[in-house]
């Protein structure tokens, strides 16, 4: 056997290609989430960015989920940091942009009426994100605005 053929020569070139983007900072991925959250986590009322921000962040990893139902459902020694993650704001921003949700005058965000047709598409596909749809449906709308005013004074002291 002639291993002449197997060497590599000038005429192969490999060109370095970009890395692909993690799914949880796709534009799409972030838009379907917070339709979701708003739809399945934040009640009637409307959702806060800071509300959106520590959902959103806790669903990156099961044990930071079960972290937030244990907080929600009142389990002694849970404790929760609130981080804000860029993506979510430049997603709300989009999401205002196109006209998918809105913003109340008391600050609150709730989707419009393309944004609810969004959600319910969504929602009908039950193998699409169905690990963030039984996480909201376990959360529910246990995590109130007024929760996340407490977890927000105790980070200022």
């Amino acid at each position: 056997m002639d291993n002449d053929n197997f060497i590599l020569t000038d005429q192969i070139i490999f060109d370095p290609k970009p890395e692909a983007v993690p799914y949880q900072y796709r534009l799409s991925y972030k838009i379907a989430l917070t339709c979701l959250i708003l739809g399945m986590a934040c009640g009637r009322g409307g959702c806060s960015l800071s509300k959106l921000h520590l959902i959103s962040v806790s669903m990156y990893s099961e044990k930071e989920m079960n972290n937030l139902l244990n907080y929600v459902n009142g389990k002694p020694d849970t404790y929760l940091v609130l981080r804000y993650d860029p993506t979510i704001n430049k997603t709300v921003d989009f999401m205002l942009a196109e006209n998918i949700l809105f913003q109340q005058g008391n600050g609150l965000f709730r989707l419009t009426k393309s944004g609810k047709n969004f959600l319910d598409r969504i929602k009908k596909d039950k193998e699409l994100l169905k690990n963030e749809k039984d996480f909201l449906n376990q959360l529910s709308n246990g995590l109130t605005e007024y929760l996340i005013e407490l977890i927000k004074k105790s980070l200022l002291g």
